[in-house]
């Protein structure tokens, strides 16, 4: 029979030193992750009085929960340098430090504090009791960051990668349309992917979803199950990705709206049920945990790491917090955008639609000029942000102006600018637009979008112009007033 005496951690008086380099391990965890606990916190003041309740509930519940079970948690005061555990710890710790210069989205930071958060937990808690409640800690981290910002984050960048699949497979099928943005421009009309059909909450909802099923049914998080959960997330996309396809070829090819507003729902549910109903049954394939006989490593005392040992790996986490962060990127280039000579120009104020959509975007800058060159005059609006989402889609501007969007094609307006043009009004209008780096002149947003993440440009400008005639493309007026545009911000974005 075995001892369960030997489970807990030996009877050992613990020095004041031992405590001291205990609550300095907890202290530099958290420094190391404060860029993390300043956007969560920064996030909670935004968010709705509901989430702030449930997350008092949820926060009171686990403190109770620890405090009635404390000593089936056998707690430790020193930490006890458990394997898997300090692996949890570094490894979230140096990709969170890593992911700030490769991919700027907080919340995989938050959700990787989270995680990390639990690892550390481990040094001090009996192993089989830590190791028990992996899944459950996993729920929660990944509910934290995506419930108080869910999707300001990341729903928008997964509506336009969702835009962007379904063109692919239009054109497969020879059904002419461009996305931009999260939309999508058909030959007769416009299809938006909005928040519902982004498929970011059923990626979500499924994750939690396996991760319940795992915690319930006992699974083991290994190998095969990572293969269940990347059988996941794939058969989610795939079910989002076939009910966006088949709405737009509902309500748009084919014309029939109120069928697709039907089905809208429906389709959605059934996807999600049955890549759900897939995953559970993959989900026996993974063997389960099993908890008796109790392993005879876990029959052996667990003897507190010694004060040398602490200090290591405290050094080592403030190690990782001193890595540099990247610095900030400033939005005032177009401040010094300097119109072309060539170009005669007047300021503009902006509508009062324009005002209140960047009024939510504090570091966004935004200025509209009327301007005239040779037998061209129209207005062009710059727009320059950190925020991906203040760049809005100039095609649902023009809608909400009350024009129409004939055709929007990718064109080479520039020898140095691809951009995108689009006939208005039965041909009667045109307009123009592009995303301009110091590096790239790109009319792809998903190109600025990844720029974006992966900090390889940070600095963009948005050229959005209506012209008050028709135009076309290819005429030496139009290249002639679009190279000096672009030679304008160029000259500005060089000065940053």
């Amino acid at each position: 029979m075995i001892d369960k005496a030997n489970l807990r951690v030996p009877a050992i008086a613990f020095s004041p030193r031992d405590k001291i380099c205990s609550a300095a391990l907890a202290v530099a965890w958290f420094g190391a992750n404060f860029p993390a606990l300043q956007w969560l916190f920064t996030s909670l003041q935004d968010t709705s009085a509901f989430n702030l309740i449930v997350f008092a509930v949820v926060a009171i519940a686990l403190l109770i929960q620890a405090i009635r079970y404390r000593r089936k948690l056998e707690i430790s005061p020193v930490s006890i340098l458990q394997p898997v555990p300090l692996i949890l710890v570094f490894g979230t710790a140096i990709s969170a430090s890593l992911g700030q210069w490769l991919l700027d989205v907080p919340q995989i930071s938050v959700l990787l504090f989270a995680i990390g958060t639990y690892g550390l937990l481990g040094l001090f808690i009996s192993p089989r009791i830590w190791r028990r409640g992996i899944p459950a800690a996993i729920i929660t981290a990944c509910i934290l960051p995506f419930s108080v910002q869910f999707g300001t984050g990341l729903g928008f960048p997964v509506r336009v990668i969702t835009a962007k699949t379904v063109e692919h497979i239009l054109a497969v099928w020879q059904i002419g349309a461009i996305s931009s943005h999260d939309i999508i421009v058909l030959e007769n009309s416009i299809a938006r992917v909005d928040l519902p059909c982004s498929g970011l909450k059923s990626l979500w909802t499924g994750t939690l979803f396996l991760l319940a099923a795992t915690w319930l049914e006992n699974r083991q998080i290994r190998y095969k199950w990572l293969l269940v959960f990347f059988a996941n997330i794939l058969l989610l996309i795939a079910a989002n990705t076939g009910r966006v396809l088949l709405l737009v070829l509902i309500s748009n090819t084919y014309n029939h709206p109120d069928l697709g507003q039907i089905v809208h729902i429906p389709l959605g549910l059934i996807g999600f049920i049955s890549a759900s109903l897939i995953t559970w049954l993959l989900l026996q394939k993974v063997p389960r945990y099993k908890l008796q006989p109790v392993p005879k490593l876990e029959s052996t005392p667990l003897h507190p790491a010694s004060l040398s040992q602490q200090i290591i790996v405290c050094a080592c986490i403030l190690g990782i917090a001193c890595i540099p962060h990247p610095p900030q990127v400033s939005t005032s280039a177009i401040a010094s955008i300097q119109m072309p000579l060539a170009t005669h120009s007047t300021p503009i104020e902006l509508t009062g639609v324009e005002t209140e959509f960047f009024a939510n975007y504090p570091g966004a800058i935004a200025q509209k000029h009327r301007f005239e060159q040779e037998n061209i005059s129209g207005s062009i609006l710059f727009i320059s942000s950190n925020s991906v989402q203040a760049y809005h889609a100039p095609e649902l501007c023009l809608l909400g102006n009350g024009l129409k969007i004939d055709k929007m094609q990718q064109k080479q307006l520039a020898p140095e600018v691809l951009g995108r043009w689009l006939s208005l009004n039965n041909g009667n209008l045109a307009a123009a637009y592009w995303f301009q780096s110091p590096q790239h002149t790109t009319d792809d947003f998903l190109t600025r979008l990844w720029a974006q993440i992966t900090r390889k440009d940070r600095l963009w400008v948005m050229v959005s112009i209506l012209f008050d005639e028709a135009e076309q493309p290819n005429t030496p007026a139009i290249e002639s007033f679009t190279t000096n545009i672009h030679d304008a911000i160029a000259s500005a974005l060089q000065g940053t």
